[in-house]
């Protein structure tokens, strides 16, 4: 009699403790390490996707090494959505692993001393039209770049620049020629203060030529003249510039009482693009203005001190500049995640969270004047989700879509700067806003239009509900929606269809409607021998064939993709009658 067992098999619950199926560690640090001197370690969690573990809502990485005679500063490393950074001081010489783990998951990455290499200096104005570096350098006075020449530094490179301990006057470097600052993940480059006890100045970009940074982390600066919405001192300091930033760490400028450095200010025609990157532990992000931005794929996290420690503070781009933030996460600060004046801006696929200084209005996302576009996103844990606010007779216009807002007072509001009478004009639809009070007007009510959205008080529009959402584990930061969530296929009709092809749902995060389960029927043995059933399932379902002999070993024959819902297939090996077989959706 022919054997073919037809067992479905869809992805399993983890037990706890267990990591997820696909998931991995990374971590970026410095190939060559000098003694006593801070490295930046960098460590992500990666999904099976390979995108980083945004449900890690909180994380620690330890860090440990195969070295007895090497000790470290700090062996730990907080996480912030699957992401943390942190300085680290090795010491005691000599070549070793270091070993991260984040739970179950864990790595390693050789550093090798470069204490007894030469050490380089520089300083002054660069001579001819091109400079290259590598290996150490150590800037002794301010460094300029002047117009028509490039500075390249080569990847594994050290710039070591002499520092100060007060003040507002240490060595800069000035560009206006072109930076090229060329690390790679292997070997990235670091630009810190040559004394850890110290800091040096910035980095100003001025009518300078198109500049890059690439696997660069930038630490340690900040002793420069204050400007700007704080008053401290910018680290990088664009002004009629291009600079593209791609997979750095511009980090560690700031006490955490609030100084001396905070990360950027920008201005006059200046355009910016950060790609995987991390901004973190300063006074505030960077202010931008008169400056166009796309943020993407990268980290604002831990801003503290004082009155605007903001996370990003956008502010008065000039006409046809853009301004986008796109894929990245802006977490832990003492003011607003996102603060605009006067600015058009589109925030997408974010997640703002943990704005929440004591006695403070903190904002996720803090609206003065402009546009703001705020398109499936995810703002939690603040003491106010969005709030919107402009000057006399200013029309400011909030528009919210496919989005989850968890507020810790309010979840939207309108609130009144200095006696203004502006028309904030929100349109939000197929959200979900819960707070103790969602929603709060200091102005006319009818300006604020939603329909098709959960909300926690009742309030005008069509398609609108008043109940629980039925998130995952709110207790743990899980806002999914459970398979009974009525935020499910409860959005706007008029929206396009989710990724499942089904009406959309309320919220930041679609619920994905479970495909069939696969099912193995029509075996038939074919002359040559080998077997052929029939898969019946989903449509562009990725699902394993496995065969066992025993039904406890189970051995994978193949990997397919249901395209049309049904199949068949072919086992390439002869068919014997104690064989079983299965197919496996695959997670």
């Amino acid at each position: 009699m022919l054997a073919a067992v037809l067992i479905v098999v869809a992805p399993r619950p983890l037990s706890a403790g267990e990591s997820a199926p696909g998931h991995s560690l990374k971590v970026i640090v410095q190939n060559g390490y000098l003694p006593q001197l801070p490295v930046l370690v960098r460590v992500e969690v990666r999904d099976a996707t390979g995108r980083r573990d945004w449900s890690l809502w909180d994380g620690e990485a330890t860090l440990t090494t195969d070295t007895a005679g090497i000790s470290l500063s700090t062996n730990r490393i907080r996480l912030w959505h699957g992401l943390g950074t942190g300085l680290v001081i090795f010491s005691g010489g000599g070549d070793f692993n270091l070993r991260v783990a984040v739970g179950s998951l864990q790595t390693n990455r050789t550093l090798v001393s470069l204490a007894a290499g030469p050490v380089i200096q520089a300083g002054g104005t660069l001579p001819g039209s091109s400079t290259t570096w590598s290996g150490v350098i150590q800037v002794t006075n301010d460094l300029t770049v002047p117009a028509g020449h490039t500075l390249t530094i080569e990847s594994n490179t050290w710039v070591l620049i002499n520092g100060v301990a007060s003040g507002t006057n240490a060595n800069d470097i000035l560009v206006s020629g072109t930076m090229l600052s060329l690390g790679t993940e292997a070997h990235p480059i670091a630009i810190t203060c040559a004394n850890p006890g110290l800091r040096w100045g910035q980095i100003r970009h001025n009518n300078a030529q198109p500049s890059v940074y690439r696997y660069t982390t930038i630490t340690l600066a900040g002793r420069a003249p204050g400007e700007g919405h704080t008053g401290q001192a910018p680290v990088i300091r664009p002004s009629n510039s291009q600079i593209t930033f791609d997979s750095c760490n511009i980090t560690d400028h700031a006490t955490p009482a609030g100084t001396p450095g905070k990360i950027m200010q920008a201005s006059s025609g200046s355009d910016l693009v950060f790609t995987n990157c991390v901004l973190s532990r300063a006074r505030m992000g960077p202010e931008i203005g008169g400056t166009a931005l796309q943020f993407i794929d990268s980290y604002i996290t831990d801003m503290r001190g004082p009155d605007d420690a903001d996370g990003i503070y956008l502010l008065n781009q000039q006409p046809g500049q853009v301004i986008r933030l796109a894929g990245s996460v802006v977490a832990g600060g003492d003011d607003d995640g996102i603060d605009t004046l006067g600015s058009d801006l589109t925030v997408e696929d974010c997640l703002v969270r943990g704005w929440k200084f004591p006695g403070d209005d903190s904002k996720g996302i803090s609206v003065f004047g402009g546009e703001c576009r705020v398109w499936r996103c995810l703002l939690a844990d603040n003491t106010i989700g969005l709030s919107g606010k402009g000057g006399n007779a200013e029309n400011v216009r909030v528009r919210i879509d496919h989005c989850t807002i968890i507020g810790n007072a309010y979840g939207v509001a309108v609130t009144n700067k200095s006696g203004t009478t502006p028309i904030i004009d929100y349109r939000i639809t197929n959200s979900i806003i819960l707070a103790p009070d969602a929603l709060f007007t200091q102005y006319d009510p009818a300006d604020i239009h939603i329909d098709y959205c959960d909300l926690s008080e009742v309030w005008p529009g069509t398609g609108n509900i008043l109940t629980d959402p039925l998130f995952v584990n709110v207790g743990t930061y899980d806002f999914r929606l459970q398979t009974n969530s009525p935020c499910i296929d409860t959005g706007d009709p008029a929206s396009p269809s989710d990724t499942d092809g089904t009406r959309v749902d309320m919220g930041a995060f679609p619920f994905v409607h479970a495909p069939n389960p696969p099912a193995l029927s029509n075996p038939l043995l074919l002359p040559d021998g080998k077997l052929r059933f029939t898969i019946n399932g989903t449509s562009n379902q990725v699902y394993y064939i496995e065969a066992t002999s025993n039904f406890v070993t189970w051995t994978t024959l193949a990997t397919v993709t249901n395209t049309m819902g049904q199949m068949q297939w072919t086992d390439p090996g002869s068919f014997s009658n104690d064989r079983f077989y299965r197919a496996e959706l695959v997670p």
